[in-house]
């Protein structure tokens, strides 16, 4: 059995140090109290980017807001990075991290990243290959999609608007994902009600059904200006079973148990797997414009 705690976390606008300190606390708290696997939201260092909806005001009281971004994001060889390693090291725990990160050999090269890290160190980095509105003034965009060793299996990231292009989830659970984290920054008008109660439960169920996976959805919470975060995280087993679901968008943690058993029992029960047609896929794809 897998233990897992989605964190619900605010993140302070390019207060990178304020953001790790909190990072850390709840990385160490979820471990105390036996977690394995612990899932932190979308750019949890450096706060969503601004304006956060196109022709929207800037929040920050900064003179150049993009310059002030590249400096919030971290290095993945960084002191920062580093204490998240040493942490789950010490505590034997694994973490899923959503991170601005500079390029390594590109300072000012920045991407949407998500870092997961195991006790034996750093197993994967997952850049976001679907850019949202204006994210696409700041950030590179990935182009790799692979599941990482941990846990005994294989973990899948993708980011936000990434769970709307269904080949992400699919190529992740081709290749071998059991578990796809989908970590998040989705927001709406501060005092507005919320479309969808269910949004992300849907969009995870159906995720999760089509693949025989575990899709967990970790989303941040708090205020941006006049926007406000929607939260609401859940976590949808291979059957499309809610495992637990946290209902507003306060600060909190959301903690369930996954059983990878559930993988093989629902897959052997609807044949979705077994009756895949790959090659009638590949033969229609080759006459179709992707």
């Amino acid at each position: 059995m897998i233990r897992a705690a989605l964190v619900q976390m605010d993140a302070t606008a390019l207060d990178p140090a304020g953001n790790f300190e909190k990072i850390l606390g709840f990385l160490e708290q979820e471990a105390s109290v036996g977690a394995d696997l612990v899932i932190f939201p979308e750019l949890s260092n450096t706060g969503y980017v601004e304006p956060l909806v196109p022709g929207g005001p800037f929040v920050s009281d900064v003179p150049d807001y993009a310059s002030a971004l590249v400096a919030a994001c971290a290095d993945i060889d960084g002191p920062e990075v580093a204490r998240i390693v040493q942490l789950c090291r010490e505590r034997q725990v694994s973490a899923i991290v959503g991170l601005g990160l500079r390029d390594a050999v590109q300072p000012a090269v920045i991407r949407n990243s998500a870092l997961v890290v195991t006790p034996d160190g750093i197993a994967g980095c997952y850049a976001k290959v679907h850019q949202w509105h204006n994210e696409k003034l700041y950030f590179t965009p990935g182009s790799s999609i692979e599941p990482y060793p941990a846990l005994g299996t294989r973990l899948g990231v993708q980011i936000c608007y990434d769970i709307r292009f269904p080949e992400i989830t699919r190529i992740l659970a081709v290749k071998g994902a059991s578990i796809v984290a989908s970590i998040w920054a989705s927001f709406g008008a501060d005092g507005a009600p919320v479309p969808d109660e269910d949004l992300f439960v849907h969009r995870c169920y159906t995720r999760a059904v089509e693949n025989g996976i575990f899709v967990l959805s970790c989303n941040r919470a708090g205020l941006h200006g006049t926007s406000r975060f929607f939260g609401r995280s859940c976590a949808l087993a291979p059957d499309g079973r809610v495992l637990g679901r946290l209902n507003h968008d306060r600060e909190d943690v959301l903690r369930i148990e996954i059983d990878l058993a559930d993988i093989a029992r629902y897959r052997a029960a609807t044949g979705i797997w077994a009756d895949r047609v790959p090659m009638i896929y590949a033969a229609n794809l080759s006459e179709t414009t992707i």
